[in-house]
């Protein structure tokens, strides 16, 4: 578990440095583009600006040179210029329109007109930088391009943001992946650690259960072999005595039969038979040879049986589960007191078979609980009671091995109730 914590905690700060050093490295990356770009920046507008004065100045020269020229001149032949021509031949709305310069001299005015793609066409293709279009009208100065027309190409930041973000997110998607599986990995961890506990737990609870189910029987037998060894075998005592050494010795093999039954049903050694039975006969068979022995006790027996229920199954199996669950009455119910109903009825497409004590009943939350093997609930209120916590453990891998279903219950006038459930045949 130590690992697991160092090991998360070390994934998340990698997570968290790698986000910081993505957004920290895209921000040093657009400051160091930004000063890249406004270095370039300037270089360019001061190309432009010398390249328009020096346009300015041969124009100037050629109109001095040469009032009558035809344009375009020789002397001003460039890309950037769109051509020459005299002021007083011009319409007016060509102006409006146009980018130029106003080259005077004594007795004409000159316009210069400018090409306005010239300076786009000068970045070229590719460029970190963009150029803004260029105003209308005269130009009251040759370096007329500023850092408003030539700026900093906004997609290049924007695709720095957007690799960014693109990071962003796939450390957050990968992050989050990550961190839903430690989640996961934590809950098994937990559940692990939970599950341990559990069969610690448990073990405790056998070992304790075990020791305590063999130390009674065990110290009973000792007793009654010194007794009989002090009176010498005397006929009535050992008539006395020797009936309850076999229970004791049958209460014993029961137990060591059930420990055993365990490990067989946890590997599979077990095969259930899926005869057809006629359940209604065989109960009604049961309750007869149980009437002697609840009446014994001080218990009475109520029978509840409708007649031609059938079922597949194993009838050796399910009298094993009628045993267990009748003992369960027996050991938990009010000593003279006790009352049992076995009713069996059909229900749509099922027979279910249901015993009814008038005993304490089954603590709230438990229902599922008394399934587990070895569990008895509070341990320390059950040591007068016998029992391993083994009995309904069996009963329900035996019913559900037999294609049945088992649940217990509260009855609502009282006690506990157990409700088999099997699919019926005609």
């Amino acid at each position: 578990m130590a690992i697991f914590s160092i090991l998360v905690v070390l994934f998340v700060a990698q997570m968290s440095w790698w986000i910081i050093f993505q957004i920290r490295n895209s921000e040093d990356t657009k400051a160091f583009m930004t000063e890249t770009y406004a270095g370039e920046q300037q270089r360019l507008i001061s190309l432009l600006n010398e390249h328009y004065r020096a346009i300015y100045d041969a124009a100037g020269a050629a109109v001095k040179a040469s009032p009558n020229m035809m344009s375009p001149h020789p002397r001003i032949a460039d890309d950037a210029v769109s051509g020459l021509m005299r002021e007083s031949e011009i319409l007016g709305s060509s102006l409006a329109d146009s980018l130029y310069f106003r080259i005077a001299d004594d007795k004409e005015t000159y316009i210069l007109f400018l090409n306005r793609d010239y300076p786009g066409k000068f970045l070229g293709l590719g460029s970190p930088l963009i150029f803004r279009p260029s105003p209308k009208g005269e130009l009251m100065r040759p370096d007329w391009v500023t850092s408003d027309i030539i700026t900093p190409n906004p997609a290049k930041f924007a695709e720095i943001e957007r690799q960014e973000h693109k990071h962003l997110r796939m450390f957050l998607m990968e992050g989050s992946f990550f961190i839903f599986l430690i989640i996961l990995g934590t809950y098994l961890v937990y559940r692990s650690l939970q599950r341990t506990r559990q069969i610690r737990q448990e073990q405790l609870l056998f070992v304790h259960s075990i020791t305590h189910e063999l130390k009674i029987p065990i110290t009973s037998i000792g007793l009654f072999i010194d007794t009989l060894r002090r009176r010498q075998y005397e006929p009535a005592l050992t008539a006395e005595l020797v009936p309850k050494m076999k229970d004791d010795l049958s209460r014993l093999n029961h137990l060591i039969d059930n420990v055993l039954q365990v490990r067989k049903l946890s590997e599979k050694q077990i095969e259930f038979r899926h005869d057809p039975i006629d359940l209604s006969d065989e109960l009604k068979r049961f309750a007869g040879q149980l009437a002697g022995k609840f009446e014994a006790a001080g218990g009475k027996l109520h029978t509840k049986i409708e007649d031609g229920v059938r079922i597949l199954g194993d009838i050796e199996v399910l009298i094993r589960v009628w045993e267990s669950l009748i003992d369960n009455s027996m050991k938990y119910g009010h000593a003279g007191t006790l009352e049992l109903t076995i009713s069996l009825q059909k229900h749509k497409d099922d027979a279910v078979l249901e015993f009814l004590d008038n005993g304490p009943g089954i603590p709230e939350g438990m229902e599922e609980k008394l399934f587990e093997p070895f569990f008895r609930g509070d341990i320390e209120s059950k040591k007068s009671v016998p029992g391993s916590g083994l009995g309904l453990y069996l009963a329900r891998e035996f019913v559900r091995r037999s294609g049945g279903q088992i649940a217990l219950g509260n009855a609502a006038e009282g006690g506990c109730i157990v409700r088999l459930t099997f699919a019926k045949i005609t």
